[in-house]
Order: structure tokens, then sequence, then C-alpha cells
């Protein structure tokens, strides 16, 4: 469904696999993203985009954000509206890996990919015994059936009531956006989440990460003009970037 649906209970596992990013930027202004427990080595990584950890202004590894937290069961406060909740603790970024062709490049098409350790705050021991891990299948291909989408969208094409403290979900088919460029391996899919929901996995119903949120397609006013959704191409670059991680660990 293109539309996408509340997530009843982002608090409970396995839907906790999934979290809200805060970041600050250069400016120190706070942001908020989406991201995803990942499996891997340390189990104390999360996937996610690669504009949520960097700007891509040819920084390089220089470039990341200096604060990034995780908050898997992300949710607003029952007791203070407008803030926020984090019944699973929030886990400060430790170390990032992303595409040149994002931190040097601000590549969508082939690098709005990264990855980031975190650390465990007291209580806990590590991310993927705490709320569970995806897995992923990257570098097969950008066409897959009854994908489901998830994140924590700020706003909507065509909604109102997307508020950045609950998290959403599409399912549907993936397809390539290129059809048969071979230069544009991008995922493309229906989905009507926008801002916030950037990082957020597009995973198989096996629990594999293939894609995540990056960009959609907006006018020359800057106005969106679908509920197309994309993914930068998840092969190559997000292989090396997994395995970075695994080798650092």
């Amino acid at each position: 469904m293109p539309v996408a649906e509340k997530v009843p209970f982002p608090q409970v596992p396995p839907a906790t696999v999934v979290g809200k990013i805060l970041y600050v930027d250069a400016a120190g202004e706070e942001h908020g993203c989406t991201g995803a427990s990942i499996v891997a080595d340390g189990k104390n990584t999360v996937w996610t985009a690669g504009h949520c950890v960097h700007p891509g202004d040819g920084s390089g590894s220089d470039g990341f954000y200096d604060l990034v937290v995780f908050i898997p069961g992300f949710r607003e406060s029952l007791e203070t509206p407008g803030d926020y909740d984090a019944p699973w603790g929030e886990w400060v970024a430790q170390s990032f890996v992303a595409p040149e062709a994002w931190t040097q490049d601000q590549d969508y098409y082939e690098g709005d990919l990264a990855a980031f350790t975190v650390e465990a705050p007291d209580g806990y021991t590590n991310l993927t015994d705490t709320v569970g891990a995806l897995g992923y299948q990257f570098g097969a291909g950008s066409d897959w059936p009854d994908i489901i989408d998830s994140g924590y969208p700020g706003e909507g094409y065509n909604r109102t009531d997307m508020d950045g403290f609950t998290q959403f979900y599409c399912t549907g088919d993936v397809v390539d956006a290129g059809n048969w460029n071979p230069l544009d391996n991008r995922l493309e899919m229906n989905c009507d989440m926008g801002a916030g929901a950037s990082g957020g996995p597009m995973a198989t119903p096996e629990g594999q990460i293939v894609g995540a949120n990056s960009h959609v397609e907006n006018d020359d006013q800057g106005q969106r003009i679908n509920d197309h959704l994309y993914s930068s191409d998840h092969g190559d670059q997000a292989v090396a970037v997994i395995n970075a991680i695994n080798d650092a660990n």
C-alpha cells in the first residue's frame, strides 16, 4: 500500500529494530531521520542514509556530524507532549562509514547510505541483543516484491498526520528506478512518507534490508510531485560499507 499506516506499537519488538535518529548539523540545528539495527560484528550497528550522518559536502571522513543518537522505540512522551520517550535508551554514535560517493560527491544514485556503531547506554549490553537486528541482501538487484518500508516521517505526500513522533510503514513492490538504464540502479517504491523517514529500511518480509529511504521527486519550486520514494543503489557501495564496519570490529 503506497499510503503509509501507523505502526501500532513501535516501542515493542520487533518494531524496535527501527528507530529515530536525532542529529545536530554543523550549524547547530537538530534534525530527525530513521535508522535500523543491522546484523554486524560487534552487535552495535545502525544502517541509515548517508545524509543522516554527513552533509555530502566534499569534507570526506572529517565531515560526519558530531552528535548522532539512535533511539529505538522512539515515541512522543505521554507525560510531556512535544517531548519524547526513549523506552530502550539512547544509543550514541561512535564511528561512521559512508561511501566517498556520498561524503565527497553527494551522489544520491549510488552513495546515500551509511552505517554507524553505537555505544550501549547504562543497563544494556548491545543493540542486537536489546532490540534485535535486520539482516541484509546487498548487491542482489533493484527489483523486490512485498517490501516493508518503515520510518518516522515528519511530513508526507498529501498527508497532514505525520509528526515525526510516530513510526509509519508502507508495503509493496520495489522496482529498478532506471528501468533499462544501466547507470541508474536506484530502488523505487510507491510510498507517501516524507522527510524524517530518510534512512528507514526497505526490507523483505524475511527481515533483510535491501535499501534505505533517500529522496523523492520535486518540481522546480521544491514541491513533491508524486508518491515515489527512492533508495540509492545498494550494490557494491553497500557491501563495502558493511564490510568496513565488520572489519573495524
